[in-house]
């Protein structure tokens, strides 16, 4: 007979969240005296994991205010979903669509063209810490990007987690280590220059971890289901096929050539998409219908 295991799953409560504005059904890690606002919801999960003894054969998470809004996927629904898993699986994967990051080779590459300048910085850690690589050449796809820390895991997971983040952490705070003056450098995010480099590249460092640790088993929750911008997720689900086609067949060039074709074109592509569903051109407005159904049916596991 098989034993369920623990699911412990938080939701941040920041100084600018009320209680009341939480799930019910999380339990609740309390962030609210906002000690060190320079690293987000790092400080907290850091507390956490540094300080509470962990169950081994239990699942872990910690969830943003925002989680809700920006997955659709209440407590119920996440509960049920991880505990599905649980018998088989080290790690739950929540993000949100990744329709966005699927255009680019990796995680770093995208989190590059939204805050130029990452993907040297990043390298520059990796190099630091004993991992060195080219990070033009990492492949990561809907199997392991996650977004937003949206992970429930196992210790195994958190430890992993855990030691490359406290590096990166203890760079991030001397005064005197050149690349930690450029782990705090403000970065754009959401049309204003006042998020450190540091958060970007830390929110990437799972996805990094379960691109190389292949003993670590993953499952995800539905990649594509998409609140907006339906028109971008047909594009980016061949793009994604093609990037696991790609690590799948021993990297063959040719998945990779037509990954860079359709990247290279995805503007015009999902113009081409968006026009066609705004003209009401039949096919293309069912397949998108089908698509946006994705982001109501996602509460109901």
């Amino acid at each position: 007979m098989s034993i369920m295991s623990a699911i412990f799953i938080y939701q941040i409560l920041n100084h600018y969240t009320t209680p009341d504005a939480l799930d019910p059904g999380f339990l609740v890690l309390d962030n609210s005296a906002n000690e060190r606002p320079d690293w987000y919801e790092y400080w907290p999960i850091r507390k956490y994991l540094l300080n509470e003894p962990l169950d081994e054969s239990a699942f872990y998470g910690f969830l943003s205010p925002k989680f809700r809004h920006k997955t659709n996927l209440g407590a119920v629904a996440v509960h049920e979903f991880v505990g599905r898993e649980a018998g088989t699986t080290d790690v739950v994967l929540l993000s949100p669509s990744v329709h966005l990051t699927a255009y680019h080779l990796n995680v770093f590459e995208h989190g590059d063209a939204v805050h130029p300048g990452l993907l040297q910085i990043a390298t520059q850690f990796f190099a630091h810490i004993g991992q060195p690589g080219d990070l033009h050449e990492l492949v990561t796809d809907s199997r392991n990007e996650v977004h937003s820390n949206y992970v429930i895991a196992k210790p195994r997971f958190w430890r992993a987690w855990l030691n490359v983040t406290e590096q990166l952490f203890a760079l991030a705070e001397s005064p005197t280590d050149p690349l930690g003056a450029e782990l705090r450098k403000a970065t754009t995010y959401r049309g204003k220059t006042s998020v450190h480099m540091k958060i970007f590249i830390m929110e990437r460092i799972a996805t990094w971890i379960l691109a190389h640790n292949r003993e670590l088993v993953a499952r995800t929750r539905d990649p594509f289901a998409a609140r907006s911008r339906i028109y971008k997720v047909p594009g980016a689900v061949v793009c994604d096929a093609l990037k696991i086609a790609y690590v799948s067949h021993g990297r063959r060039e040719q998945y990779r050539d037509v990954f860079n074709l359709v990247s290279r074109t995805r503007k015009f592509l999902n113009l081409q998409v968006r026009l066609g569903g705004l003209l009401g051109l039949k096919q293309i407005r069912t397949g998108l219908a089908s698509l946006a159904s994705r982001w109501t049916k996602t509460s109901r596991v």
